[in-house]
């Protein structure tokens, strides 16, 4: 078939594609059979009409996808998709046209550039897709909390998916590791214990290159699979090892960062194209959620956290303490309390400098984690810490304050005065803590009556 006049009558930069149509619904070659003179003019000096498209442009699954959409099942499509291989953003436009052989299928492929994400052009998406966006929106700005809003929105798109599994992770910044956000699967609850959190840093990392080059992964049947297979053998493993036949897996952005991804596992694939956009459009306003919420966590945990050691402080005891006072599951419930006071930190501090005493207390720390490692510690101020234990029965409590007297004992490079209370019936917290605080400070006193020399300041 003769498609010039065709082509060349189209404005804008415009080709006929054809695909060929294998047994099995499988697809063969993909080809530009023509192209209009603003095309050409785009193209590399090697272009020439019927030339196989990875002639020109790397092999692309999701491309091939669309065209093979358009062409052998008769689709008009339109997507906007940025292509991160010229760093452009792309509005694309594919329409079916008749086709004079069974086994070869033909469409328009036309196409605008812009430099930048265009919001209006964004925007131009399916009825059915901004009904749900909006509705997830929605939900992000009524919800209690972050978590609720997340498995709220993953709910709208399990059933609007069809999908085996929805799931959101995070990566966290530092280690790259995983964290499972909120999911959900068909047999009604998300194992999100197996897998999420286990697969290692490296791994994860290989999932950014390998579709750093698109804007989302889809693999809809054994041709996808091997091409990934080829691309990243072990991420093609683990899918099928977890029974994965088709995947849309859509990266969650900050700032050009990739700081979670969005995926759905084994859904209808002649719904391929809606789910992608759905989930794409999903991921813009989800990956902003994502970042507030991680921004929050972040500023909690350092108005939370005793940034020379790394264990909680004085702000984040407080409030434990107010939550013992004031909930009753947390008085009626067996507990312990420690108190802590380095002995010779003044000494340390007037002799070798602060350097050397915020080395004591960051080992003093760690010696407490070693030995309470499951239990919350504090640092309370200066040289001083608490731990309240809600978990050990009496016997492992006192056999923990035991370890911690012998690993800090004189004349052990790291000394504490330890004072404990435990409660088993439910005392007044701050009784218990007054409890243990006069404890430790009769145990201070001693300890200074034996060693004089190491008395930095009057008890």
């Amino acid at each position: 078939m003769d498609f010039s006049a065709l082509i060349n009558s189209i404005s804008t930069i415009a080709c006929v594609l054809s695909v060929e149509r294998l047994p099995d619904d499988k697809i063969g070659d993909l080809r530009i059979v023509a192209a209009n003179k603003a095309y050409k003019d785009s193209m590399p000096p090697n272009y020439y009409d019927g030339m196989l498209y990875t002639e020109l442009f790397p092999k692309e699954r999701k491309f091939e996808h669309f065209v093979a959409s358009s062409c052998l099942k008769r689709k008009q499509i339109h997507t906007y998709v940025e292509a991160k291989t010229i760093g452009k953003w792309m509005d694309q436009v594919y329409i079916p046209l008749e086709s004079d052989r069974d086994d070869i299928g033909y469409c328009i492929f036309s196409y605008e550039l812009t430099e930048n994400a265009d919001p209006e052009r964004m925007g131009n998406i399916s009825h059915d897709t901004a009904t749900s966006v909006i509705k997830s929106c929605a939900v992000f700005r009524t919800a209690e909390n972050f978590h609720t809003a997340a498995s709220e929105v993953v709910q709208e798109l399990f059933e609007k998916c069809e999908a085996d599994r929805v799931r959101v992770v995070s990566v966290d910044e530092l280690t790259q590791g995983l964290k499972y956000i909120a999911g959900k699967a068909k047999n009604g609850f998300d194992d999100q214990d197996q897998g999420v959190d286990k697969i290692p840093p490296e791994v994860v990392k290989t999932w950014n290159k390998t579709i750093e080059q698109t804007n989302c992964l889809i693999i809809t049947d054994e041709a996808d699979m091997k091409n990934l297979e080829d691309r990243n053998p072990e991420w093609a493993k683990s899918l099928q090892e977890a029974g994965v036949k088709s995947i849309c897996f859509v990266p969650l952005f900050q700032n050009n960062n990739i700081i979670g991804y969005l995926y759905v596992t084994n859904f209808d694939t002649s719904r391929t194209i809606e789910i992608k956009e759905l989930l794409e459009h999903t991921s813009f306003f989800l990956a902003a959620e994502l970042a507030n919420n991680n921004l929050m966590e972040k500023m909690r945990e350092l108005s939370n956290l005793d940034t020379l050691t790394g264990v909680f402080n004085r702000n984040a005891m407080n409030i434990r303490v107010d939550e013992f006072v004031s909930k009753a599951e947390l008085r009626l419930r067996p507990y312990g309390v420690i108190f802590i006071d380095l002995n010779g930190l003044k000494f340390i501090n007037d002799k070798y400098g602060h350097e050397a005493g915020d080395q004591m207390l960051w080992s003093a720390a760690s010696i407490i984690s070693e030995i309470f490692g499951d239990d919350e510690i504090y640092r309370a101020g200066g040289d001083e810490f608490t731990i309240i234990c809600t978990k050990l029965s009496e016997d492992v409590f006192l056999d923990k304050v035991r370890r911690l007297r012998e690993k800090t004992a004189y004349p052990s490079e790291i000394t504490m005065s330890i004072g404990y209370h435990y409660s088993g019936s439910g005392d007044d917290i701050r009784i218990a803590m007054r409890n243990a605080d006069l404890a430790m400070y009769k145990d201070k006193e001693e300890f200074y009556q034996e060693h004089p020399e190491l008395r930095g300041r009057k008890i």
